[in-house]
């Protein structure tokens, strides 16, 4: 007899509407007992889910797969040792993508009440790296305050500062985030003639661009940079005694600033108070690359025809009296350093990227035993670790589903033998009256599979309303990632497995109880 014969069968219809009640239970109590199993499961398949995919973050975060190797000066061969990094036989034998180079350093930077403080830097040779790439990840910028990535480059005046340094160490208020910070350089005190402020200890401030502000950069950095910028500092390229930097007002006004109504003011302003003629520029005829921060806006310079001729006094009333009005607006004067030349000095660190960390013991061994170079073995080991893990977890997260489906299994052949011995009686009739052993297997087989799909049903929706609840409570790891990951590949094979589990199961089982003849049934022999 055909399936849709079989549904259409009266005794089909009496087993639905009567005996389905005696495989539900009592108010249901089978069938929320299943769906209570089946939460169970989907809730412990989406915790392996979520875990599984923030180590799969974690294992793929360039932070992670970043190794950085201290240079010892002199008791290594450290530019042997950069040069060999260099050779693609040796970055496919140990499935590393590439390096870069840089320096550490401790900088002074201008706090928001123009004190000063030491902030932790590294200055990248390179800084369009993938490490920088993921340390700009929108992901990890505060506020979307992020600089376009066409407009950041390795000759960049720029930083990228975490949200605790520019905040809690410089004072700057996270709702109102400035386009520059000033650098604390050494100035000469003669200086205040050309207008600048002198600050204690013969100090001064030079605006250096924001290019970013995130939540965390590198071993604890609270700032990187270019390389450029260090050297340029080094050569005294932000030394503000340069004359050369008083003899022009340069701007950087952001979009909501009407420029032209900003540049009648400062040449009207100019032209009060100054003899000197002077011109201006901006837009496209300003380029300025070096100081460009993350927030859109535009460059203004006014420049004055004859140097030698500024009245200095003149100069910085002029500047005051347009920075009291358009500073509220994110109005900042800057400067067009000139680039210093300099001789490089030798960096304090070479980073190694991985694409993933299998051989990286076997990198370690081959810096030590080559170039006599130290990696400190607590890194070596937090990312094997951080491999280990990884195996383990999806291995516990397929034993997880297994002994859960087991369990399912179990819990329908006791169901089924439980409902069987209140049942014989009534089969061993149906028996009698020649419907045959498969006839019966494939009804229970229909109202297993329903019961189930209706529990499978129950179960993805409580498992997803809590896992849209926990993010709600605030329950998330590292701000963005959940606890539940329930729609996900593996749950779809865990409902399949179930389901065909759970129709094997049912036919085996009714197989094997309906094997004895109507009369050992109806008689309970």
């Amino acid at each position: 007899m055909r399936l849709k014969d079989i549904i259409s069968t009266d005794y089909f219809k009496l087993f639905v509407k009567r005996e389905g009640k005696v495989v539900l239970g009592k108010n249901y109590s089978s069938l929320w007992l299943l769906c209570s199993v089946l939460t169970t499961t989907f809730l412990a398949i989406a915790f392996s889910n979520a875990s599984l995919n923030y180590l799969s973050y974690k294992m793929n975060d360039p932070f992670i797969n970043w190794v950085d190797i201290k240079n010892n000066f002199g008791e290594n061969d450290f530019i042997g040792f950069e040069q060999a990094l260099r050779e693609e036989q040796n970055k496919e034998r140990f499935h590393f993508n590439g390096y870069q180079t840089d320096k550490y350093w401790y900088s002074l930077f201008g706090t928001a009440n123009n004190n000063s403080r030491n902030l932790k830097c590294r200055y990248f040779a390179d800084i369009q790296t993938p490490l920088v790439q993921a340390i700009m990840d929108k992901d990890n910028v505060v506020s979307k305050a992020c600089i376009a990535a066409e407009n950041i480059n390795n000759q960049s005046y720029g930083v990228i500062i975490t949200q605790d340094a520019l905040c809690s160490k410089l004072g700057y208020d996270i709702d109102n985030i400035p386009s520059y910070i000033n650098y604390f350089t050494y100035c000469n005190p003669d200086a205040s003639e050309y207008g600048v402020d002198i600050l204690g200890d013969g100090f001064a401030l030079a605006p250096i661009p924001v290019l970013a502000v995130v939540k965390r950069l590198p071993t604890n950095m609270d700032i990187i940079s270019t390389k450029f910028l260090y050297l340029q500092n080094l050569g005294w390229a932000l030394n503000m005694d340069r004359i050369e930097y008083h003899t022009s007002f340069i701007y950087f006004l952001p979009n909501k600033v009407d420029v032209e109504k900003f540049k009648t003011e400062l040449e009207g302003l100019t032209a009060e108070k100054c003899t000197t003629s002077f011109f201006t520029l901006y837009g496209q005829d300003l380029p300025m690359t070096r100081m460009i921060p993350f927030r859109e806006g535009t460059f203004i310079l006014l420049q004055f025809d004859y140097p030698d001729e500024v009245d200095f006094v003149a100069t910085k009333e002029i500047n005051q009296t347009i920075l009291d009005k358009y500073k509220e607006d994110g109005v900042y004067r800057i400067y067009d350093y000139v680039e210093s030349f300099t001789t490089d000095d030798q960096d304090d660190y070479i980073s190694v990227h991985f694409g993933n960390l299998d051989m990286i013991s076997s990198f370690q061994e081959f810096a030590k035993e080559n170039f006599k170079i130290d990696i400190e073995m607590s890194q070596i080991n937090a990312k094997e670790n951080f491999n280990e893990v990884s195996i383990m977890a999806n291995i516990l997260s397929w034993t997880m589903i297994v002994f859960a489906i087991v369990c399912i299994i179990l819990f329908i052949i006791n169901l089924l033998q439980s409902y069987f011995q209140k049942v014989k009686r009534n089969l061993g009739t149906f028996k009698a009256f020649g419907i045959s052993n498969m006839e019966l297997i494939s009804v229970y087989v229909l109202i297993m599979v329903a019961t189930i799909l209706v529990a499978i049903t129950i179960s993805l929706g409580a498992s997803y309303l809590i896992e849209i609840i926990l993010p709600l409570l605030g329950i998330v790891k590292d701000a963005s990632f959940g606890y539940l990951s329930l729609w996900n590949g593996k749950t779809l094979v865990s409902v399949l497995i179930i389901i065909a589990a759970s129709v094997a199961t049912v036919y085996m089982v009714m197989s094997k109880l309906l094997k004895a003849t109507p009369g050992d049934l109806i008689y309970d022999r």
